[in-house]
């Protein structure tokens, strides 16, 4: 063989093996755009579930402030029923003392 037919392929073989690294090269940079896109990505998500997780706390710390709230006024409904039934008595007593006797000292 031709030391320039032996050069002629080694050069094209060479050539080749350069287009495949300058193609691998392109794949590999898409495929790092891709990476930095889907970091983004992933970025901007980890952003939108640390604002969902203090809407969640805003919401928990306000539905534990509505309980308390709500357990506050049970007990007070119940200390006003206490207190109504006890006007209730008293009332009752005032009216039967009426009833039974003037009121003034005086029967009738």
């Amino acid at each position: 063989m031709q030391p320039e037919v032996r050069f002629a392929k080694i050069e094209a073989i060479l050539h080749a093996m350069a287009e495949r690294m300058q193609q691998a090269d392109r794949r590999m940079d898409r495929a790092d755009e891709r990476m930095d896109r889907a970091e983004q990505r992933m970025d901007r998500a980890e952003l939108r579930m640390d604002r969902a997780e203090q809407r969640m706390q805003k919401f928990d710390q306000r539905l534990e402030a509505t309980r308390r709230l709500v357990q506050a006024g049970m007990k007070i409904v119940i200390q006003n029923n206490v207190h109504l039934k006890e006007l209730q008595r008293a009332q009752t007593a005032f009216l039967d003392s009426l009833r039974k006797g003037g009121g003034n000292g005086h029967q009738r």
